[in-house]
């Protein structure tokens, strides 16, 4: 087994191997004459130590568990024994060392590991029965305490009771019949069993699931004149068990988790984890027993008595000790490595007179002036916090005279020079010492912060158009009859006028011709194909122009602004445009419309440097295609309003509009621009 040196060194100090052993015998009334140990075939060993006259009580007892140690306390006793270590080296124990000082005898068992034991009085001996891991210890019949009050009592009927701690832990509390009740526990995969061998507990079934705990069930078996609790979980469990009187705890918590525990909680105790029984112990003893475990000076006060019975099964010893002070209405102050002990209310009184003596010998100090040049905040502000709270507004103003209770000792004055942003402070050396630290921290740079937005506005047009026009003319002659067709009656004028000359004299004008007139909207920026057929006595026109426009375009605006951490920032440009506006007398004025691009920011600095904004971005601009009567143009807004946390130099994207208009228009000769493929020759179309 491996032993770490502290460890050796507290264990020395906790079986005081080094106290005197010259010390007369005289002082003792019982001695330890000798020892037999006896070993059971489940593996168990029982270490009967043989006395001059049967124990008044049984010995108080601890165990330690790195190194494993059982540790009995003999009160008034003496060894008249050859050897004061007794090496054994069988079952679960290695040997056993005797030390003595003052009439007390410490029997030390260092043990190979951790094991559950009992300790009873039978008679003339103390028998310690250690069982080694795994196995459960059973009742023993016919032991003696040489104390039958009480252990007639621990026939009674106990009661128990399950309740959820707060840090999730399941609690089981039994209320004993007697202080002094003998309790065995043993850990399995997923349960935990107690055995109670001189307590009488009703046989029931408990679901304890819903307490969100651990433990899921709690089953009473009987036992003989005992009772056995098994506490089975659901998930790998943490146990411990303390007794305070005849209070028996037993907790069950989950593992601890890797992450560490809240700042704000539950007080956590990280002592080393050790077993305590005691029966009908006095408080002093028990404290030295812990001062002794430990390794810290204890010091107690002289107020502190009383006796109280104790049983801690594997317990940090920092718990223990606030367990067995609130017992006892008793508090602790620490200093380094020494421990004060007292009653709560004389510490609270000693406590309450030092602060006096210190409040005393403050009004008594010498005054000191210093002054105090503040650098990057302003004077003002930082003397309205070193004012106490609800004082005048008025004290920090410039040449006035601060009398606060706060930073500040009762006597101390502070006066703000505002011209040169200094503070001139009268107190006692320890409130400057404070106060000089506090304006150390406070006037520091602040941190700045560049703002860059930018307003996208994209368009992207695209429109086509189809147009066509065709018409046929012609004429044909029957004797004196004539038949004539054209686009137009203008054209059939011309034509008839012209009769007699044939054709060609009598053409009609190209605007003329054209039976299916459909054209673009803007002809002259189409391209077109114009087709002419002629005959002798027919002329076929046939025109048709296309176009198709593209546009895309873009507005970058971007303002720019740097500002505080915390302080508002705004910029803006663009212009104001004038109207007139007339009012009920008759008489014009003019005012302005503001059409501007504005940023406006108010940034936070997180202490991971990242920045939290809020931000009011607008972009105004006229519309002068949209003028009231007054001259007033219409003005086109954008605006976003919206808070953002962004990394240092990184860019975010607040939001956008997406706008989709479309249009198509179709111009069509009724019934012709209907016909599959030939309505083509009948219509225009226009897209956008």
């Amino acid at each position: 087994m491996k032993h770490n040196p502290t460890q050796k060194h507290r264990l020395a100090t906790a079986i005081a191997l080094t106290l005197g052993l010259g010390l007369s015998q005289a002082w003792a009334e019982n001695a330890i004459q000798g020892m037999n140990v006896t070993t059971e075939a489940d593996g168990s060993m029982h270490i009967r130590f043989s006395m001059s006259e049967a124990p008044k009580a049984v010995p108080a007892n601890f165990s330690i568990e790195q190194p494993a140690r059982i540790a009995l306390d003999f009160q008034d006793t003496t060894v008249q024994m050859d050897k004061r270590l007794q090496t054994i080296e069988s079952g679960p124990v290695h040997d056993v060392r005797f030390a003595e000082a003052q009439g007390r005898t410490r029997a030390v068992i260092s043990l190979k590991q951790n094991s559950a034991y009992d300790v009873r009085v039978s008679g003339q001996e103390v028998i310690l029965s250690i069982q080694p891991q795994g196995v459960a210890p059973a009742a023993q019949a016919g032991t003696s305490n040489d104390a039958p009050a009480p252990q007639q009592a621990a026939q009674g009927e106990a009661q128990i009771d399950f309740r959820r701690g707060a840090q999730g832990e399941g609690r089981l509390l039994v209320s004993l019949p007697a202080p002094n009740v003998p309790m065995t526990m043993n850990a399995e995969a997923k349960r935990l069993i107690i055995d109670l061998p001189q307590t009488r507990l009703t046989e029931q079934k408990y679901d304890v699931g819903d307490f969100g705990t651990p433990a899921r069930q709690v089953t009473v078996q009987r036992r003989g004149a005992g009772s056995r609790l098994i506490i089975e979980t659901s998930d790998p469990f943490e146990k411990l068990a303390y007794q305070a009187d005849n209070q028996l705890t037993v907790e069950i918590r989950p593992l601890p988790k890797a992450e560490a525990t809240a700042l704000l909680g539950p007080k956590e105790y990280k002592g080393e984890r050790l077993t305590l029984k005691f029966q009908d112990i006095e408080i002093r003893p028990l404290l030295q027993l812990l001062a002794d475990f430990t390794g810290n000076n204890i010091v107690v006060s002289d107020s502190v008595q009383g006796r109280m019975s104790l049983r801690l099964e594997n317990v940090p010893w920092d718990q223990a000790m606030d367990l067995i002070l609130s017992t006892k209405g008793l508090s602790q102050r620490k200093n380094g490595n020494v421990i004060f002990i007292a009653p709560t209310a004389e510490i609270a009184a000693r406590e309450k007179v030092e602060l006096e003596a210190q409040r005393q010998t403050q009004e008594l100090a010498p005054l000191v002036s210093e002054f105090m040049q503040v650098n990057y905040a302003k004077a003002s502000d930082i003397a309205l916090l070193l004012r106490p709270v609800g004082a005048a507004a008025t004290a920090a103003t410039p040449g006035a005279i601060v009398r606060p209770t706060g930073f500040l000792s009762p006597r101390g004055t502070i006066t703000v020079d505002d011209r040169t942003n200094t503070l001139l402070i009268n107190d006692t050396p320890d409130s400057l010492e404070k106060i000089r630290d506090l304006v150390k921290k406070l006037d520091t740079q602040i941190k700045q912060v560049l703002i860059e937005t930018r307003i996208v506005i994209a368009t992207d047009n695209f429109a086509k158009e189809l147009g066509v026009r065709w018409g046929v003319t012609g004429v044909s002659r029957n004797g004196s009859d004539a038949a004539v067709i054209t686009g137009s009656g203008a054209g059939s004028d011309s034509m008839i006028n012209n009769i007699g000359a044939g054709l060609a004299p009598g053409l009609p004008l190209q605007g003329d011709r054209y039976n299916i007139n459909l054209p673009m909207t803007d002809p002259t920026r189409a391209g077109g194909l114009a087709l002419a057929v002629l005959g002798s006595n027919v002329l076929i026109d046939l025109e048709l122009k296309a176009l198709q426009t593209e546009g895309k375009g873009e507005i970058v605006s971007s303002p720019r602004v740097l500002t505080a951490n915390g302080q508002k920032a705004s910029i803006k440009q663009g212009q104001k445009i004038p109207y007139s506006e007339a009012s009920s007398s008759g008489a014009t004025t003019t005012k302005f419309i503001d059409a501007v691009l504005a940023a406006e920011v108010t940034p936070q600095i997180t202490p991971n440097n990242n920045v939290i904004m809020d931000i009011n971005v607008k972009k105004d601009e006229p519309d002068w295609g949209r003028v009231s009567p007054t001259g007033a143009p219409a003005i086109n807004n954008r605006e976003v309003n919206t808070k953002v946390q962004v990394r240092n130099g990184e860019t975010v994207v607040l939001g956008g509009i997406y706008e989709v208009s479309s249009a198509e228009s179709v111009d069509k000769i009724p019934f012709f621009g209907d016909l599959p493929y030939l309505g083509n020759l009948f219509k225009s179309r226009n897209s956008t």
